[in-house]
């Protein structure tokens, strides 16, 4: 019986792509220790050892994206795999997902029921309590003072006698619109009882007016009997009157026409006075208009110098430290040149290592290129 493989119990040092390199590995750092540059020679043998250590690792590199595409194409074969076992389950999960949801649906629409139920029964209850107090009120707006004490005697009997259990939790709602019911009936008895008293209040004022109007009658008799006495010297009063309201009519004439002509004199010198007061105001916002212009205008003028003066100052300061800054560049740009290698290329006889190493030096090159061109451009 075969035994069955375990990824991981894998060994991936035992995976061919990589058999011998830990040793070459080794054997590559042994044979290029580290050299410290002291001159020419010295830093032609450093970058010697350098080219070395860097194909190296390159080489181990390629292998590990060699053996990752390996794995990638393993991978899929168990995707493959996978899927094929979990088609066998699929259709039995998503038939129980089903009845899973056609449960839940039915336990959702038997609450909602529930819901609607509750609903109507509150509803029921707040129009139970709305009739019977629209009821008791539409007693109360027909009562007249005569049947006060039998509605009295009928809200006793049965609308404040009402069983308010069969309210259930709006007990207190009804209660509530008890007490202003109640509120609404006394200030109706009120009302109807005040209405009563002022109905009784002016059959009496009758009485009392036709009484008072016999009197009036005999007095208005004797009244007419004076007149008759005292209108012979009414009338030489009266003549009298006439001639001295004559005279005082002229003089209130006079006196009239001297007051309008002392009020049209006022009336032209407050006008003076205003067109004056508006003329000074006017020069007034014209000055501080002017003076407002003159002091923005001066600011303006002072912000632009002074911003230019900065400008040029930050453009000089900048120019500066650019000028400054390209001895440095240059010393960096001449290291950076004197790492493409000056010596001859090694002999390689192997076509394809002498085509990676090829590969290898064209990168660097370029590097080194890319390198210049950033401390080149560097600001």
């Amino acid at each position: 019986m075969n035994e069955l493989l375990k990824i991981e119990t894998l060994d991936v040092s035992q995976l061919p792509e990589l058999q011998g390199m830990r040793e070459k590995q080794l054997q590559i750092v042994k044979e290029n220790p580290f050299i410290e540059i002291i001159d020419n020679k010295t830093f032609d043998e450093a970058k010697k050892a350098r080219t070395t250590l860097v194909t190296a690792r390159t080489e181990i590199q390629n292998q590990d994206k060699l053996i990752a595409s390996k794995i990638k194409k393993f991978r899929e074969t168990v995707a493959g795999a996978s899927e094929e076992l979990i088609s066998i389950t699929r259709p039995h999960e998503e038939k129980q997902q089903q009845e899973v949801k056609r449960w839940e649906e039915l336990k959702v629409k038997e609450k909602q029921e529930k819901l609607r139920l509750e609903e109507e029964r509150k509803n029921n209850i707040k129009n139970s309590i709305s009739c019977i107090i629209d009821e008791a009120y539409m007693k109360i707006n027909k009562c007249s003072f005569e049947t006060i004490e039998s509605l009295k005697v009928d809200f006793e009997e049965g609308l404040y006698k009402t069983d308010v259990s069969q309210f259930e939790e709006f007990e207190l709602d009804f209660n509530e619109k008890l007490i202003q019911f109640k509120n609404a009936f006394s200030s109706k008895i009120k009302t109807l009882e005040e209405a009563e008293a002022q109905r009784l209040e002016n059959i009496r004022l009758q009485e009392e007016k036709a009484k008072l109007d016999a009197e009036k009658a005999k007095m208005e008799a004797d009244r007419k009997a004076e007149e008759a006495r005292v209108q012979k010297e009414r009338n030489k009063l009266a003549a009298e009157k006439e001639k001295h309201d004559a005279e005082l009519k002229a003089k209130e004439e006079d006196a009239r026409k001297l007051r309008e002509a002392e009020e049209e004199k006022l009336r032209k010198q407050r006008e003076e006075l205003e067109a004056e007061k508006a003329h000074l105001a006017k020069i007034e916002t014209d000055r501080l208009a002017k003076e407002d212009a003159e002091r923005k205008e001066k600011e303006d003028a002072e912000r632009a110098a002074k911003e230019k003066a900065e400008a040029e100052a930050k453009a000089k300061a900048e120019s500066e430290r650019l000028e400054a800054l390209k001895p440095e560049k240059q010393k960096a740009v001449e290291f950076l040149q004197s790492l493409q290698y000056s010596i001859a290329d090694p002999e390689i006889k192997d076509e394809k290592l002498k085509a990676e190493f090829i590969r290898s030096m064209e990168r660097i090159q370029d590097a080194i290129s890319d390198a210049v061109s950033v401390i080149k451009n560097f600001k």
